[in-house]
């Protein structure tokens, strides 16, 4: 019994992962979707930024620091 479980849940999470990567080679856009928060254009409209760039900001706030750096090539 165990055994069917696990094959059966085997079958479904390859399946799954084969879509994923058949929708992603076959897209209209040919490129892989950005994943890191730093790049992510929709993030950024939203104020979401990387922990970094977090940091700098909430710094800059609260001690008046101005020679602070935006930068997410490091996240």
């Amino acid at each position: 019994m165990f055994f069917t479980i696990f094959l059966l849940t085997i079958t479904i999470v390859a399946i799954s992962l084969l879509a994923l990567g058949v929708q992603t080679f076959f897209s209209k856009k040919k490129k892989f979707p950005e994943t890191r928060v730093g790049h992510n254009r929709n993030l950024r409209k939203k104020k979401i930024y990387c922990m970094k760039t977090q940091q700098v900001v909430i710094d800059k706030d609260a001690y008046g620091k101005k020679n602070n750096k935006i930068s997410c090539d490091a996240c």
